[in-house]
């Protein structure tokens, strides 16, 4: 036998340090476990509202006004009590029977020919705009907010609502200054019966019809108003991936407040229109892409690490047909600043590559930006705007790394609100994300990196509530905060919920077990010896422990907050990457079944503790670790063995075969045989003869097997193995 090359025991080694960063590395370690798990929220601080039992509402969040809540459904517009989510009063509105008629006509069913309630916008302190799309037939209507909800006129809803409830489309109520009086309402949209018309309209200006440069089948999101720009997030068919196939690209657009036109033919067309890729993938050689945005949050202002920074955080998703996964994602203000300020992105001709443009392409005044009155604006600058919207720079996530991963196939991400800069003991501020998949599930995350100066992600799922049945996909969420409850709203086609952010004592009665929780809304009261959410911990912070970050405490023994220093506990967070706790959605090392086992048995119900049994965890590096010590030490191993082992069996065979070992190893088939010129295949190793087994006719009545003659044989068939 052979010993093995040094050159292969190099190579498998370097193979095994190569692969251990890798492992310490891996994003794709899935899935999080909650720290509490449910399969409902506590019953007895839910809310519930149910519009109409005979058929969906296609409920939508339109707006919140002070301790009520309008929601748009079909053919009515309800206003809820937040504080009871009990109806107020109702705007109804029901389209025309020639309206009805006509939409069947068309083909559109029973259903679909109703007026879905899709729009609305405060224009001033007693008036409301509404628009519904009207049996695909778009109004909208003016109206007095006072008991009865008077109309007070009546216009076309084109450019303004969508024709079909399940267009995508968000609108949103800006202008120059803060007094809504002189505001506008800016739509992203799709108009037509068909819906092949998209566009983002402000009276009388809107996006460049039927090009696909500037919109190219797009499925708008959400939109925001900030300082002088109202910015449209949605996903699109990628232009510039074209040459290469059908991609679909996250965008964010946006337009100028102060926009008026532009001169001559250009004065009913945008003159700032601009957009940008939105950039959620998993860092490396080889990006992994979320390309699909599904939702955003509205603007959060915060510090994080030394540095205050203004926040947009979003839902994104894998295409459908693809490797199922989900992730959320940050992007700054400033960051999206820069790239509307980078080079532009254009192609020469439809046949060439997308490429940056010469900076000595780009025209003066700077297509894009704000000037006081875009009418005097030279037609060249207007022009470059028409083929070269699109901007080169990829807008990069904040931490250059999403907040949170899923990638199994139960669910997908579909929703995202935000409580912002929830303050704790220790006085740092974490931004609490509640996420709404497509199965009636509410995940509460964070960051529990995001306040260090490092700036690393260390994402942590609080807690995973069943809000609405399986495949009741969630299309809505809201936080809500009074001065004595905080609750969030929770949205399906069909039914609205509200749920408490927090339920501190019920999934902690220990100091160690309330720090493991690692939420920010809850700390260990020294005094009182319980797991509260009071505000009391942002003034008596000495009298209260709380750690999000590690989620253990030194001060916390034996159940019990002391004053003295022991031993913390081993943190379930001591690992480069976080609470990951499969491979590639595989079966979980601790199932999460157990701890929702012993809060039953505790508390009676359904609803999960904090998670234990934490020290049989184990950290990304130390999974690296140990499978790269297995790798070098079994190749030491096998080629110390191996070694051994030729060795031996080569004196052996030098001291009982009378043929060369050499020779015999490196001979080849033509060369095989004795004297005989039978061309054997085998040379005889032994005096003895022998006799081959061949499936060949008997001569002389003599079988082919027979060896009574004891003769070698002269000719055989030869026998190629």
């Amino acid at each position: 036998m052979p010993s093995p090359a040094p050159g292969i025991f190099a190579v498998l080694l370097g193979l095994g340090l190569v692969l251990a960063p890798a492992l310490v590395d891996s994003a794709w370690q899935d899935e999080y476990r909650p720290r509490v798990r449910s399969n409902q929220p506590p019953s007895d601080k839910v809310q519930r509202f149910v519009g109409n039992n005979t058929h969906s509402d296609f409920f939508k969040l339109l707006e919140k006004d002070g301790d009520h809540l309008l929601v748009g459904a079909r053919n009515i517009v309800y206003n809820l009590s937040l504080d009871t989510l009990q109806e107020k009063k109702r705007l109804e509105w029901y389209a025309s029977d020639e309206d009805i008629t006509m939409c069947k006509m068309k083909g559109k069913s029973e259903e679909e020919c109703q007026n879905y309630i899709r729009v609305l916008a405060r224009k001033s302190e007693d008036t409301l705009l509404v628009c519904g799309t009207n049996a695909f037939k778009p109004l909208c209507r003016h109206y007095l907010q006072d008991a009865d909800y008077s109309m007070k006129k009546e216009v076309s809803g084109e450019g303004l609502c969508p024709y079909d409830p399940t267009h995508n489309s968000t609108a949103t109520f800006a202008g120059p200054l803060k007094d809504r009086k002189d505001g506008d309402l800016y739509v992203a949209t799709v108009a037509q019966f068909t819906g092949a018309d998209p566009l983002i309209y402000r009276e009388p200006l809107r996006t460049e019809q039927f090009n696909w440069k500037h919109l190219n089948a797009p499925n708008f999101v959400s939109s925001v108003h900030h300082d002088e720009f109202v910015y449209f997030f949605f996903r699109e068919t990628a232009v510039e991936y074209i040459n290469c196939g059908k991609a679909v690209y996250s965008r964010v657009a946006r337009v100028c407040t102060k926009d008026k036109g532009g001169p001559h033919k250009f004065r009913n067309r945008w003159t700032s229109f601009l957009k940008a890729r939105l950039n959620c993938s998993m860092p490396g050689e080889f990006p992994f892409y979320f390309n699909e945005i599904q939702s955003t949050s509205n603007v959060v202002t915060g510090k994080y690490g030394a540095k205050e920074t203004q926040l947009i955080y979003a839902v994104f998703t894998t295409p459908p047909n693809s490797i199922s996964g989900s992730a959320v994602c940050a992007f700054s203000l400033e960051d999206i600043f820069h790239a509307f300020n980078g080079p532009f992105k254009g192609q020469d001709d439809i046949n060439a590559n997308w490429l940056p443009v010469a900076t000595t392409k780009v025209p003066e005044p700077r297509p894009g930006m704000c000037v006081n009155d875009s009418r005097t604006l030279p037609e060249v600058t207007v022009n470059f705007i028409e083929g070269n919207s699109l901007m080169d720079r990829a807008v990069p996530a904040f931490w250059n790394h999403p907040v949170v991963l899923h990638s199994v196939f139960q669910y997908r991400f579909t929703q995202i609100t935000v409580d912002p800069q929830i303050e704790t003991a220790d006085e740092k501020h974490y931004d609490v994300l509640y996420v709404g998949t497509d199965n009636g599930k509410v995940l509460k995350c964070l960051n529990a990196g995001s306040a260090s100066s490092s700036g690393r992600v260390l994402p942590v799922v609080l807690e995973e509530y069943q809000v609405f049945g399986v495949g009741a996909p969630i299309t809505n969420l809201m936080v809500h905060h009074t001065p004595n409850d905080a609750k969030l709203v929770v949205v399906s086609k069909e039914e609205i919920k509200t749920i408490p952010l927090h339920n501190c004592d019920h999934y902690a009665k220990t100091c160690s077990e309330c720090v493991s929780l690692q939420d920010p809304y809850c700390a260990w009261d020294k005094t009182r010896n319980v797991c509260t959410s009071s505000r009391q911990r942002l003034w008596k912070r000495d009298n209260f422990v709380q750690n999000v970050e590690e989620g253990v405490d030194s001060r916390c023994s034996g159940g019990r907050a002391t004053g003295g220093g022991t031993t913390p506990q081993r943190s379930p967070h001591h690992s480069a990457v976080g609470r990951h706790d499969t491979v590639f959605g595989g079966p979980s090392p601790i199932d999460a079944s157990t701890t929702e086992t012993e809060d039953d048995s505790r508390e009676g119900g359904g609803t999960a503790g904090a998670s234990r049994g934490h020290a049989y965890m184990y950290t990304a590096e130390t999974l690296a670790i140990a499978v790269t010590t297995s790798i070098v030490s079994s190749l030491v191993v096998g080629f110390i063995s191996g070694y051994i082992f030729s060795r031996r069996c080569r004196a052996e065979e030098g001291a009982e075969s009378p043929y060369d070992d050499a020779h015999y190893m490196d001979q080849a088939p033509p060369h095989m045989g004795g004297d005989n010129g039978g061309g054997a295949f085998l040379s005889p190793t032994s005096n003895k003869p022998i006799n081959l087994v061949l499936n060949v006719p008997p001569k002389n009545g003599k079988s082919a097997n027979s060896s009574a003659d004891n003769r070698p044989v002269q000719k055989v068939k030869k026998i190629y193995l």
